[in-house]
């Protein structure tokens, strides 16, 4: 290779890494969405709302996830009961147990009736058969996982 070759090639790698660097310095600084924004822009294209309902929905949504957010904290600071079998075998009385286990399953029931009442406040804000088909869409989705999550924990109480 020529020296002029040798300088072309060394200037374009140079080039060709600077913007690289450049790219990925701008994708690491752009402020990326929430999922519940990412939902939210989903839900509005799927069932084609108008900005009035979209808005609508919105602020719905920001005060629900106020209240899921709180709901979450209360799961995630729960004395889990099945974590006591596999941790502290013989530091538990069997009845303190079962109170915990139930209310583990108290705190996951109203996060799921939240979240139902919630979904059905946005298809009552949508037009027509849209938001029953809405429902229909999101509600088998949420018994799924609703489902799974029972069978998680009958399977952790069995070991």
């Amino acid at each position: 290779m020529t020296p002029a070759g040798r300088i072309a090639a060394f200037v374009f790698l140079t080039v060709a890494a600077a913007g690289a660097a450049l790219w990925a310095t701008r994708e690491s600084l752009r402020p990326r969405e929430s999922p519940q924004e990412v939902g939210l822009r989903w839900l509005k294209t799927a069932y084609h709302l108008d900005d009035a309902t979209f808005e609508k929905v919105s602020a719905l949504h920001r005060d629900y996830f106020r209240q899921c957010d709180k709901m979450c904290r209360q799961i995630n600071e729960a004395d889990r009961p099945l974590l006591w079998r596999a941790r502290h075998r013989s530091n538990r009385q069997p009845g303190e147990f079962d109170a915990q286990f139930t209310h583990d399953q108290i705190v996951c029931g109203e996060c799921e009736k939240a979240a139902t009442e919630h979904l059905r406040q946005v298809a009552a804000l949508m037009p027509g058969e849209t938001g029953q088909r809405f429902l229909d869409d999101i509600l088998p989705v949420m018994q799924q996982q609703r489902r799974v999550h029972d069978e998680n924990l009958s399977s952790n109480i069995r070991r």
